[in-house]
């Protein structure tokens, strides 16, 4: 099974944040990531592990725009779920096309919906997963107006 990873929104780490990175191993004490065909050990503290990469933007707040430029606090950008380029994004948009692949994705807007999935130590439940999955496609689902 496959786990991904992606930098807390608050923790002073050198990846790019909103971007998911493959995990190779995760021990109590940190995640071993393949980022750009190279290991990096990063602390647990400062990734979120999930048992899938949400196929939704990531939103980003903070002191970088789609560019990489310092923009302010206020500063909102997205980075997508396909090849993780970065887009500025209207505070009200449900989904966004990147300009860069040109792929639509729901923009997530909150990840407090994947925190129950995170995962600890062990790996996660089939039923885990299934709940991860049915969750994602309900976001897309709702994100694109489509009622199951």
């Amino acid at each position: 099974m496959q786990l991904w990873a992606r930098v807390r929104s608050r923790a002073e780490c050198p990846l790019r944040r909103g971007a998911w990175y493959r995990v190779v191993e995760v021990t109590p004490v940190e995640a071993i990531l393949d980022v750009n065909n190279r290991l990096l050990h990063i602390p647990r503290a400062w990734v979120q592990i999930l048992p899938l990469r949400p196929p939704l933007w990531s939103v980003v707040e903070g002191s970088r725009d789609a560019t990489g430029q310092d923009a302010g606090s206020q500063a909102v950008y997205g980075v997508c779920p396909n090849c993780c380029g970065r887009s500025a994004l209207h505070r009200t948009a449900a989904t966004w096309r990147c300009q860069r692949c040109g792929m639509v994705s729901a923009v997530g807007w909150s990840d407090s919906d994947w925190r129950p999935f995170e995962v600890r130590m062990q790996r996660p439940t089939a039923r885990t997963l299934a709940r991860a999955r049915a969750h994602a496609l309900r976001a897309l689902a709702a994100a694109f107006g489509i009622h199951p």
